[in-house]
């Protein structure tokens, strides 16, 4: 035997056991399942990715999430992986979307934003395209883009759902569909906050505006709180509050980039300790992984009983295809945003320090903000 195989065949019962580390102490799962599990399903992402009719409804959101993967995963094979299907898809983005189509309203102007930033960072680049989009948002109101004006106001409680007979939009406050007589629903004011956070921090980060920037709705935030307990509100409810207080953790900190300080954010840091082991009573690994996520932002690991439940939960979860979620629900972004936030509240993150995605917003969240609400009363 050769001493390069012998050296080799020592190395074996060692490198065996490296692929078999549990995750913790007695846990059940090992380093190895959560590294498959992780690559399972963000195959299962890119194979949705790639079917042509998916792509063109979702690709936006499909670009961002392979982007933030590939930019933030601690492990560097999840994180080329990621990079490779990413640029393949940004190219092919913006082959579909060589110019802006002759007519576009404010939600579609959004959409191919956050599509047209994620092409850029996973290099494919296109000036042309964002000097399109810029001229083309400048006719279009702030409450075209977000449905309120937040340098006046507080995200509202009077903004009616979608129709739930003929599936249309009516104006704010309407109480009866115009178009066909049904009673109407109003949306959560989490709901309504959430979508703001995203398209305003979407705009600011990308360098063109949509509608209002992202200062004037994250302000608010001494107003959104105290966030309603779990079990004084519906559970639709609750997953409107949850999904607003994660996405003010993901807008803070450009999606898991970097760690935050658990002084900015108090009351988020505990309602999410606080209520992750709902989202296990509810059987659902999407919000879950949104959970374990936001928590590991601030510091929290597997040395934390509650992010080894979660985890535990998750890796339980995962379907034959690699993906998490009810393999029955035809609603294509329930199924890849199930896999997305597992993924997420899996792996582990290569911070790229402590601080926020806008620095000038740290004296805002340590007051409080107070003081820039009250600028505005």
């Amino acid at each position: 035997m050769s001493r390069r195989k012998l050296a080799l065949w020592f190395l074996l019962p060692a490198i065996l056991q490296a692929e078999t580390v549990p995750l913790w102490p007695g846990a059940r799962y090992t380093t190895d399942d959560r590294d498959r599990a992780l690559e399972r399903g963000l195959n299962f992402i890119y194979h949705l990715a790639s079917d042509p009719k998916i792509f063109a409804d979702w690709g936006h959101d499909l670009l961002w999430c392979l982007f933030t993967i590939s930019d933030t995963a601690k492990d560097p094979k999840l994180r080329e992986m990621a990079r490779k299907m990413g640029h393949e898809r940004a190219q092919e983005w913006r082959r579909i979307h060589a110019a802006l189509p002759t007519q576009t309203n404010a939600d579609q102007l959004s959409d191919l934003l956050f599509g047209s930033d994620a092409a850029d960072r996973l290099d494919a680049r296109d000036p042309g395209f964002k000097q399109q989009l810029r001229n083309a948002v400048r006719h279009y109101s702030v409450t075209d883009f977000l449905l309120f004006d937040p340098a006046r106001e507080p995200p509202p409680s009077d903004i009616p759902d979608q129709c739930p007979k003929c599936k249309r939009w009516n104006v704010r406050g309407a109480t009866v569909c115009r178009y066909c007589g049904a009673p109407l629903e109003m949306r959560n004011r989490y709901d309504v906050w959430t979508d703001a956070l995203i398209t305003t921090y979407s705009g600011d980060i990308y360098g063109v505006t949509l509608g209002a920037p992202y200062r004037d709705v994250i302000r608010w935030i001494p107003v959104m709180r105290p966030y309603p307990p779990r079990a004084s509100i519906s559970t639709s409810a609750f997953y409107n509050v949850a999904y607003a207080i994660t996405h003010v953790i993901y807008t803070l900190n450009d999606y898991n980039r970097y760690l935050l300080s658990r002084q900015w954010l108090p009351q988020e840091f505990q309602y999410l300790k606080t209520n992750l082991e709902e989202t296990v009573k509810l059987e659902d690994p999407e919000t879950l992984g949104e959970f374990l996520d936001t928590l590991r932002d601030f510091g929290m690991t597997e040395q934390d009983p509650l992010i080894r439940a979660g985890v535990d939960y998750v890796l339980s979860k995962q379907n034959a295809d690699g993906s998490w979620g009810d393999l029955t629900d035809p609603d294509v972004y329930t199924r890849y945003h199930s896999t997305w936030t597992a993924i997420d509240g899996l792996r582990e993150y290569g911070w790229h320090g402590k601080r926020l995605s806008f620095p000038g917003l740290e004296p805002l969240l340590r007051s409080g903000g107070e003081r820039a609400v009250s600028t505005v009363r």
